[in-house]
């Protein structure tokens, strides 16, 4: 979404200048501009390398359709948002949702349940965990939401907590948000067993389309520590 973003955020650009900021082809620009127009962003101007290209303000949020990921995570966001009390704008952000979310057809709505209840909201971080936390690859987060949300596992190189390094093959079945740490709740393929993952400990991570899976809510919940601090975004 980072060149929706971008989009937002100026009021014209060039698919050239673009290209640069994103550090993309324009070839590649142009791509992502059709995917958004066909997911009803309401892009307007000339798509040609050279020429402008800018939001259309005036059509409003009425002609933006939504996946079910990116309700997910404006969700998630309004969940941390209101977990800490003195963040501002966190009861609007609770209510604005809910206004979006009963505008979903009924199918979307039963997708975006099942996503939701595999995403698990806890208490934040100690300060133990807080000082050694890092931030997760940034091409680990594509991936993870790829697999996670498509039932395809993925694999990559993982550090333990004593600096062991191994190579793992998971089903990414749920999500652990312990602000600013996130823990992937899966099924390690190779030892047959649950397990928990640091995604700052991840590197190189791919998906492993050899590996399908169907998401087990029993097996998140057995991996959660203490369930009544920690809830699902959805019940």
């Amino acid at each position: 979404m980072e060149l929706a973003d971008r989009l937002r955020a100026c009021a014209e650009t060039t698919v050239g200048a673009l290209a640069v900021e994103l550090g993309v082809s324009p070839r590649t620009v142009l791509r992502d501009v059709a995917a958004l127009r066909q997911r009803g962003l309401p892009i307007v101007g000339d798509a040609g390398p050279g020429g402008g290209i800018r939001l259309d303000g005036s059509r409003g949020v009425t002609a933006v359709h939504m996946s079910v990921t990116e309700v997910t995570a404006i969700w998630l966001a309004a969940r941390l948002s209101r977990e800490g009390s003195d963040l501002p704008w966190s009861r609007a952000a609770s209510s604005g949702l809910a206004k979006l979310l009963s505008s979903l057809p009924g199918h979307r709505a039963g997708a975006l349940r099942e996503l939701c209840r595999r995403v698990i909201v806890g208490p934040p971080a100690g300060e133990e965990i807080r000082s050694s936390a890092g931030r997760p690859p940034r091409e680990l987060l594509d991936v993870f939401e790829e697999g996670f949300t498509n039932g395809i596992g993925l694999r990559f190189r993982y550090t333990d907590r004593f600096g062991n390094k191994s190579v793992r093959r998971i089903e990414p079945h749920g999500l652990l948000v312990e602000t600013p740490v996130w823990y992937i709740l899966a099924r390690d393929v190779d030892k047959r067993k649950p397990r928990t993952f640091r995604m700052d400990r991840i590197t190189h991570p791919t998906l492993d389309p050899q590996i399908r899976f169907t998401p087990d809510l029993r097996l998140i919940q057995a991996q959660i520590p203490e369930p009544e601090q920690r809830r699902p975004l959805v019940e």
